[in-house]
């Protein structure tokens, strides 16, 4: 796909999602629509994995992995803040990015990801586990028909 194609599908993509985000019910279509429709990968489904299981006290899933390129994905549902902690199935409160680097610790090394994305339908928060308590960099939905290059390293490892 070259950029205006990229560009064209971004912005069909984003109007698409407005306003829709259950975590459970539609995480899965939206990154294998993100990952075809915006970006041209074919059969996406052999690229990125869904509810991994990972072993802590009890058994929790990674929501999205990517492992040619070392991508982990952490999806919450729509209107949910990134950045503020919320109660996890074992009791406790953590951000989407502490429960990733839960889940991280818990993974073989050659197994870590470069790069860790939380995301709430809405906005796409992107850390780069190179910059150890670095800012993520904020992606929003409605500007990715601008910004979807920002996402090019779900493709490069």
């Amino acid at each position: 796909m070259n950029d205006v194609e990229q560009r064209v599908a971004a912005k069909a993509f984003a109007a698409y999602w407005k306003d829709k985000g259950y975590e459970k019910g539609e995480s899965q279509s939206f990154w294998l629509s993100l990952l075809r429709d915006v970006f041209g990968k074919e059969h996406p489904e052999q690229f990125i994995l869904f509810e991994e299981q990972v072993h802590l006290d009890h058994t929790s899933f990674i929501d999205g992995n990517i492992p040619e390129t070392k991508v982990l994905i952490e999806q919450k549902g729509l209107g949910k803040d990134l950045r503020k902690p919320i109660k996890q199935s074992d009791g406790t409160y953590l951000t989407p990015f502490q429960q990733a680097k839960r889940y991280i610790t818990e993974l073989p090394l050659s197994q870590h990801p470069r790069w860790v994305v939380t995301c709430n339908f809405e906005k796409f928060l992107v850390y780069d586990m190179e910059r150890p308590g670095g800012e993520p960099e904020e992606i929003l939905l409605e500007n990715l028909e601008k910004e979807y290059y920002r996402l090019q390293f779900f493709f490069s490892g």
